[in-house]
């Protein structure tokens, strides 16, 4: 047999070695098939070079993409388009409650009693009509920037669609690295078990093994490192679909907001304007009515406080008898605290002295056995 034939075959051989290999490994797991063992040879030949780099960098690029799609993803949730879109639909709510039909009733800048009742109702269907016509503008214009922000979330849908296909992708290239680095250290393992097996053992024999086992060790943990990526990577997958189920409940909420909530709102404070109407003339009676009876009310009130304090005050001690005892019962309380404290003290310096004199006789002692092993010794 030629030395080309010899060759040849032992390609064959080893190419056998590394499907049978490949086959055993749980492709399911990896998110391989048997179809993909072509990419996995690929992957391998990048570790033909042993070296300290080649494992180091071993699936780089691949690690480095997938690493940053849940960057991506992060700045997708933190867009300020989307904050400003829940900022916009907080501002329509804000504006709606505004709308209250008690704001009618609010207090206006008038003079005497009676003009200040008066002029609460002076005038509250034209400064009503006024308001409502100001937030219909604040809710319509709102409305336009909703829309704007309805169309970037509509965008990122497919953005999504298209960072999940990359990851999927993605996902499937890790495998490929995986298992390519699997074979390799197998095949690793069984020349450390060759070079074992031979009956003259030297130096350079052991080194050459030393070093095979630190590339072992190396590609095992890089190997790892890569299964955790893919790891993430399929983490990163449900991630992308409930970023877009978000987005799509969010148009939906709009479409609501916008064709069914407003209308209602626009409708009902409509209506409310008439009906405010028609509670004024009965409301200013019984406001009246109920200023009399509190103002009454009020001044009986703060005739009886003012005179019930007014004879409290003037039979009360310079000094109550409860801040003597008070004072007397700090006093003795500070000169009892202080006695035990410096008790206290003497005690822990009268301990710390004797903890102090053991610290110091363990220390002699060390140094007497240490002088006296050196002594020994020679």
């Amino acid at each position: 047999m030629t030395e080309k034939n010899v060759i040849q075959a032992s390609v064959e051989s080893n190419l056998q070695d590394q499907q049978v290999q490949f086959e055993s490994l749980n492709l399911k797991e990896i998110g391989l098939e048997s179809s993909d063992f072509k990419e996995v040879l690929d992957a391998h030949k990048e570790l033909d070079e042993l070296s300290h780099t080649s494992v180091a960098e071993y699936g780089k690029n691949i690690a480095t993409k997938t690493s940053s799609y849940t960057d991506d993803l992060l700045d997708l949730v933190k867009n300020k388009d989307l904050d400003a879109t829940g900022q916009k639909l907080n501002e329509v709510v804000q504006v709606a409650q505004k709308l209250n039909t008690s704001s009618i009733l609010s207090p206006q800048k008038t003079s005497g009693f009676l003009g200040s009742l008066l002029g609460k109702f002076k005038g509250a269907k034209q400064s009503f009509d006024t308001h409502f016509n100001s937030t219909k503008e604040q809710i319509d214009a709102l409305i336009k920037e909703i829309e704007v922000s309805q169309t970037g979330l509509k965008n990122r849908v497919t953005t999504l669609d298209q960072m999940f296909t990359a990851v999927q992708d993605e996902y499937k290239q890790l495998g490929v690295y995986i298992a390519a680095g699997k074979i390799k250290q197998q095949e690793i393992q069984n020349n450390i078990a060759k070079i074992a097996a031979l009956a003259s053992q030297d130096q350079q024999t052991t080194q050459q093994i030393y070093d095979l086992n630190h590339f072992a060790n190396n590609l095992e943990k890089r190997v790892s490192d890569l299964q955790i990526l893919q790891q993430s990577a399929m983490q990163t997958l449900p991630m992308i679909r409930i970023i877009q189920s978000n987005n799509l409940m969010l148009v939906d909420k709009f479409y609501a907001i916008k064709n069914i909530t407003l209308p209602a709102w626009k409708n009902q404070i409509s209506l409310a304007i008439s009906l405010q109407e028609q509670k004024n003339s009965v409301q200013l009676a019984n406001t009246i009515d109920d200023a009399t009876n509190e103002l009454l009310r009020r001044n009986a009130d703060l005739l009886h406080q003012n005179s019930v304090d007014t004879a409290k005050a003037n039979q009360r001690s310079v000094i109550d008898i409860e801040t003597l005892e008070h004072v007397q019962n700090s006093l003795i309380k500070t000169v009892n605290d202080v006695i035990q404290i410096q008790k206290e003290g003497m005690q822990s310096r009268e301990e710390a002295t004797v903890r102090l004199r053991a610290l110091q006789n363990n220390l002699q002692q060390l140094v007497l056995d240490s002088s006296s092993n050196r002594i020994n010794q020679k």
